[in-house]
């Protein structure tokens, strides 16, 4: 998981996102692929994608997903 955090702080998003997606039910995994869909991180934006990503991760009770869940849902105007 640290390599893929790293690339994803250095801005190499396409090689983190394969490595998150190597990990799909590990709660930080979760949470970046979340933040990749919402922002447009190296794949399309997509809000419904980053909702389920941050969905999934805040099942596993991590609180930056359930941050990023209700800072979504109240935004009237998303970056997409």
């Amino acid at each position: 998981m640290r390599e893929a955090v790293e690339l994803y702080n250095k801005g190499e998003y396409k090689e983190a996102f394969s490595l998150f997606l190597k990990n799909p039910k590990n709660s930080e995994a979760q949470f970046y692929l979340g933040m990749m869909y919402e922002h447009g991180d190296g794949v399309s934006c997509d809000v419904e994608k980053a909702k389920e990503w941050y969905r999934k991760a805040s099942r596993q009770r991590n609180p930056d997903a359930d941050f990023r869940l209700q800072s979504i849902n109240q935004k009237t105007n998303c970056r997409c």
